[in-house]
């Protein structure tokens, strides 16, 4: 069964990107080996939320780890 993590960053850090931008958004996810469809449905769907503006800026406007985790619920039930 996959288990993921995710931390909103106090202090950016470089994570020599793409963009050149700082990362204070981290994903972690572990997945099994033999998980690999997915691994990539998962990845798929913390790419289309990341990909909202509207969901960034209120990740990283949450205050404590419930608040982050009522983010993430909040966009996979369509609000």
């Amino acid at each position: 069964m996959p288990a993921g993590g995710l931390s909103n960053a106090d202090t950016p850090v470089d994570f020599d990107a793409i963009d050149g931008r700082p990362v204070d958004l981290l994903f972690v996810l572990l997945v099994p080996e033999a998980a690999t469809d997915e691994h990539l449905e998962l990845l798929r769907q913390i790419a289309s939320m990341l990909d909202r503006a509207d969901v960034r800026d209120r990740l990283r406007s949450a205050q404590s780890d419930e608040a982050l985790y009522q983010v993430v619920l909040d966009v996979q039930n369509g609000h």
